[in-house]
C-alpha cells in the first residue's frame, strides 16, 4: 500500500481502453466508441480526469461514425466536467470533436452544443 502505482489506477484494463482509441485511429470510429464505452463504465465516478477525457473522444468516435445525437448527449454530459479539470488532451481532442460536429451545421442539437463547446474552449480570464 505504500509503493507509489506507476501508470493508471482508474482503467479496470488500460490495454482495453488504449484499443478502443487504436480503432479510432484505425478509422473505424463506431467501433471504438463501443469500446471505449464498455471502459468508462468501468471507470470509477470519482476518476473525473479519466471520464471525461475518454468520454470525450467517445463522443468524438460516434460523431466520425454519423451517430450525431448520441455524440452531442455524451458532450453535454463531460462538458462542464472538462472544463474544471483543464487538461491539454482533452481541449485538444474537443477541437477535434468540434471540428466534426461542425459538419453538421443544420443539426438541432450540434447548433445547440456548439456554442457552449466553443465556449469552453476559450482561454479562462483568470
Amino acid at each position: 500500500a505504500d509503493t507509489p502505482v506507476i501508470g493508471t489506477t482508474n482503467l479496470a484494463d488500460p490495454a482495453e481502453m488504449i484499443r478502443g482509441w487504436c480503432l479510432y485511429d484505425l478509422g473505424r470510429p463506431a467501433d471504438a466508441a463501443v469500446v471505449i464505452g464498455e471502459q468508462l463504465a468501468r471507470v470509477p465516478p470519482s476518476a473525473t480526469r479519466t471520464r471525461v477525457r475518454y468520454g470525450v473522444r467517445q463522443a468524438l468516435g460516434y460523431a466520425a461514425a454519423g451517430e450525431i445525437d448520441h455524440a452531442c448527449a455524451l458532450t453535454r454530459d463531460v462538458l462542464d466536467a472538462a472544463e474544471q479539470v483543464g487538461s491539454a488532451t482533452v481541449a485538444n481532442d474537443l477541437r477535434r470533436l468540434a471540428r466534426v460536429l461542425a459538419r453538421h451545421p443544420r443539426h438541432p442539437l450540434v447548433r445547440d452544443l456548439l456554442p457552449d463547446l466553443g465556449a469552453s474552449l476559450r482561454p479562462s480570464p483568470h
